[in-house]
């Protein structure tokens, strides 16, 4: 085998070994941590305080999936909690459809609705406010999803 030949075989025996340590590495490793968003409900009464996370803002976000613009505020509200793991946590409230016990409960008249506790399981702010206080406590992000669901001029008939 001539020189040339040993060192092409060689390099490519480097690349195939440093291929599987790092393919190795990558199946090992933990993936991070994802936003903290969890659906609580479907319809049914449901007792926010209790799902309140301590040590974290939370937002009880009430949804339908037939609603747009609650499709529009859903990733926004994802992003930012994304964005601040440490900090907040959303949980999603499927009203399902108006005649809902969990509608009746918290008397939502319109979707989106957010209600905000703070770390210590106190309520903060319900409906629009919910949009100021994330905008205080989060800065630009928090403002972000206060637009989300804004109609832009172009949007106007």
């Amino acid at each position: 085998m001539s020189r040339t030949a040993r060192n092409l075989l060689l390099a490519a025996g480097t690349v195939a070994l440093a291929g599987a340590a790092l393919g190795a590495y990558a199946l090992n490793r933990t993936p991070p941590a994802g936003p903290d968003v969890a659906i609580i409900a479907h319809g049914e009464r449901t007792d926010l305080a209790q799902h309140a996370v301590r040590g974290k803002y939370t937002v009880f976000d009430f949804y339908a999936v037939w609603c747009p613009p609650c499709r529009a505020l859903s990733p926004a509200l994802e992003k930012l909690a994304a964005q601040n793991r440490q900090t907040l946590a959303i949980r999603k409230v499927d009203i399902v459809d108006w005649t809902m016990p969990v509608a009746e409960q918290h008397d939502i008249k319109e979707l989106p609705y957010l209600v905000l506790f703070d770390k210590d399981g106190r309520q903060l702010a319900a409906g629009e406010k919910v949009f100021d206080e994330l905008s205080r406590l989060f800065g630009d992000a928090g403002l972000a999803v206060g637009h989300a669901t804004e109609k832009s001029p172009d949007d106007t008939m």
